[in-house]
C-alpha cells in the first residue's frame, strides 16, 4: 500500500531567503561588497526572492507543506500588485489633469515678432529641427553676448563654418543630428546641421524656464516639472510635466550596498525597483512629451522631415562674420593690455580668433614680441603674475608663418639667454617647438636638460626642426632618450623621437625594451621621413592626422611648410 510523503513543517524554499540575507550581509563588508557589486549582487535578490515565494506556493499547493504557507506568497504578491495598481491609477489621474491643463494654454507667440530664450534645460534645439521655429536662444553667462543662438542650416554652410578656424575660435560650432521620428529614428540628417553661435536677440524675448520638485502622490513617487513661459508683455503660463516611478508588474526587490562618493560612505539598503522616468503627460514618445506640449502652447507647427528648411545662408554667414569681428576686437584689446602691462589682470584669455587670422597676427607681431620681452624681464614676486600673459603671447608668436617667426629669432634667443632655471619660458611649449626653425643658434637652449626633460616633447620637436645641421649637438641627447625609453612610455613620445632622428639624419638604434615591435611599426609608418622632409613632419600628431585625411579623404598637400 502506497502512502503519501509526510508534509514538512517548513518549506524547503525558505533556504532562498536565507541565501538572500547572507548575500546582503556580505555586501555590508566594503571590500567584499565592492567585488559583489561588480557581479551585480544587489539584483540577485530579484530572482532569489521571487523564486522563494513561488517555491513556497508550489510546495504548499502540492501538499509538501501545510497549505497555510500559501498566506506568504498571497500577501506578498497581493499587497504588491494592489500598490502597483494604485500607482497606475494615480498616474492616470495625474496625466488626465496635466493634459487638460496644458491643452488650455494659448500664449499667442509669434516667431516673426518675438524670440524664445531658454534658461536651463533647453528644448529649443529640438524645436528648430522639428517645428517651424527659425531660431531659438539659450542663456549662457560665460560669453559676452549672454546668449547662444541655435539654427538649422544647410550642410554647405556647415562645411564653410567647419573649414574656418576663426569661426571655431569665435565659439561658432556645427553639430550633426539624427531624425527624431518613430519611423526614421537613428537616421542621420545629411541635408542640414545645427549651428550654435553667440548672439544677442534683437526681438522681444519669451523666456522659458523649468523647475522640478520631488513628491509622493499617494504611494507614487513623482518628479513634477513646471515649464514657465514668460511673455514679453507680462503674462506667464505653465506647462505641466515630469516623470513618475510606478511599481513594475513583476516585483523587483533589490538588496545591496554601494559607494556614496558624496559622503563618502558605504551605504546599504533594500527596496523595490520602480519604473523610473515614466512620463506623466500623454504622448507618443518617451522623452519629448513636455517639448511637444510646449510647442502646442506656443502655436508652433510640426514640420515633416522631408519639408525641413534651413536658415537663410547669406543672413547666417553675415551674423557669423559679425560674431568673429566682435570677438576679434575683444581679443585684440586684451592682447594690447597684456603687451602694455604683463601683470595686469585679464578676465578673458582667449586669443583663438587672432591666431587664426595671419594678417591681423602679423600686424601685431612686433608688439607681441615686445610684450614677451617685458613679461620675461619681470622678476621677484610679480614673475608669477606675468607668466600667464607671457605664455599667451609666446603662443601667439609661435602661430606666425615661418618667415615672420624666424625674423624674430635673435630677440627670442636673447630672452632665453637671460632666463634662469625656474623661468616660465622653459615651459612655453608652443614657442620651444618652433625654436628650431631659427637654426643652429637655438641648439644650446633646445638641448638644455630643462627642455629635454619636458614630458610634452617640445624639445624633441624643436631639435627636429633644426634638421641635419644640428646633428652633432642633437644626436647624444636624442639617442640617450630613445635608448632609455620603455614600452610603458606613451607611443607618441617614441614617434616624435623616431621622426626627429630620421629628419636629423640619425639612424634610430634598436630599442632596449620593445616587446611590441614599436620600432618596426615606426619604420613602416614613417619610412618616407628623411633629412629632406619638410619641417611639418616634426609635429607628428598633426602630421599623422593630415596623412590619415590624405589617405582616406583624398586631400592632397604640397611639399611646402
Amino acid at each position: 500500500m502506497h502512502y503519501p510523503p509526510m508534509a514538512r513543517v517548513f518549506p524547503f524554499s525558505l533556504i532562498l531567503f536565507f541565501v538572500t540575507g547572507a548575500i546582503f550581509v556580505l555586501q555590508t563588508i566594503p571590500l567584499l561588497g565592492i567585488f559583489l557589486m561588480l557581479l551585480m549582487a544587489p539584483f540577485w535578490s530579484v530572482l532569489l526572492v521571487n523564486l522563494g515565494f513561488i517555491g513556497i506556493a508550489i510546495e504548499a499547493a502540492t501538499g509538501r507543506v501545510s497549505r497555510l504557507w500559501l498566506i506568504l506568497p498571497v500577501v506578498f504578491y497581493g499587497g504588491y500588485w494592489a500598490i502597483a495598481v494604485q500607482d497606475r491609477l494615480v498616474l492616470r489621474e495625474l496625466a488626465a489633469s496635466y493634459d487638460a491643463a496644458n491643452a488650455r494654454i494659448v500664449t499667442g507667440f509669434n516667431p516673426r515678432r518675438e524670440a524664445i530664450a531658454f534658461q536651463g534645460e533647453d528644448h529649443g534645439v529640438w524645436l528648430t529641427q522639428n517645428y517651424a521655429l527659425p531660431v531659438s536662444y539659450s542663456v549662457n553667462a560665460d560669453i559676452p553676448e549672454g546668449y547662444l543662438a541655435h539654427r538649422m542650416i544647410a550642410s554647405s554652410v556647415c562645411a564653410k563654418v567647419r573649414e574656418n578656424p576663426a569661426s571655431q575660435a569665435a565659439f561658432v560650432h556645427t553639430f550633426g543630428f539624427h531624425d527624431d521620428d518613430p519611423i526614421a529614428a537613428g537616421k542621420m540628417e545629411t541635408r542640414f546641421c545645427l549651428l550654435s553661435m553667440p548672439e544677442r536677440p534683437d526681438l522681444p524675448l519669451v523666456r522659458i524656464s523649468r523647475q522640478e520638485a520631488k513628491e509622493t502622490v499617494s504611494t507614487l513617487p513623482v518628479t513634477l516639472a513646471k515649464t514657465t513661459i514668460s511673455m514679453p508683455a507680462g503674462p506667464s503660463f505653465q506647462i505641466l510635466g515630469g516623470f513618475a516611478a510606478p511599481l513594475s508588474w513583476i516585483p523587483r526587490p533589490v538588496m545591496g550596498c554601494g559607494l556614496n562618493s558624496g559622503a563618502p560612505s558605504w551605504n546599504c539598503g533594500a527596496g523595490f525597483s520602480r519604473d523610473s522616468f515614466t512620463p506623466i503627460a500623454s504622448g507618443h514618445t518617451r522623452y519629448r512629451r513636455e517639448a511637444e506640449a510646449l510647442a502646442r502652447a506656443l502655436g508652433l507647427e510640426p514640420v515633416a522631415i522631408e519639408e525641413r528648411r534651413g536658415g537663410d545662408p547669406a543672413l547666417v554667414l553675415a551674423k557669423i562674420a559679425t560674431v568673429e569681428d566682435a570677438r576679434l576686437a575683444r581679443q585684440l584689446a586684451n592682447i594690447d593690455a597684456m603687451i602694455l602691462d604683463p601683470i595686469a589682470k585679464i578676465t578673458d584669455w582667449q586669443t583663438g580668433v587672432v591666431a587664426s587670422r595671419p594678417d591681423v597676427l602679423s600686424s601685431r607681431a612686433d608688439a607681441i614680441m615686445t610684450g614677451i620681452e617685458r613679461a620675461a624681464a619681470v622678476t621677484g614676486g610679480d614673475r608669477y603674475k606675468a607668466k600667464d600673459s607671457g605664455q599667451i603671447l609666446t603662443q601667439l608668436l609661435a602661430s606666425l608663418p615661418r618667415s615672420g617667426f624666424v625674423s624674430f629669432g635673435p630677440r627670442i634667443l636673447a630672452v632665453y639667454a637671460k632666463a634662469d632655471d625656474g623661468h616660465w619660458l622653459w615651459n612655453a611649449d608652443p614657442l620651444l617647438r618652433r625654436l628650431g626653425e631659427i637654426g643652429t643658434d637655438a641648439l644650446p637652449y633646445l638641448t638644455s636638460p630643462r627642455v629635454m626633460r619636458s614630458p610634452n616633447g617640445a624639445g624633441v620637436e624643436g631639435l627636429c626642426r633644426v634638421g641635419e645641421a644640428g646633428r652633432a649637438a642633437s644626436e647624444p641627447a636624442l639617442v640617450a632618450m630613445w635608448s632609455k625609453s620603455r614600452d610603458g612610455l606613451d607611443r607618441d613620445a617614441r614617434t616624435a623621437m623616431f621622426v626627429a632622428m630620421r629628419r636629423i639624419g640619425i639612424t634610430p638604434p634598436p630599442l632596449t625594451d620593445d616587446k611590441y615591435n614599436q620600432l618596426g611599426m615606426l619604420e613602416t609608418e614613417w619610412a618616407d621621413v628623411s633629412s629632406r622632409s619638410p619641417s611639418r613632419v616634426c609635429a607628428t600628431q598633426a602630421e599623422w592626422q593630415a596623412r590619415r585625411e590624405e589617405r582616406y579623404g583624398g586631400v592632397r598637400r604640397t611639399n611646402i611648410d
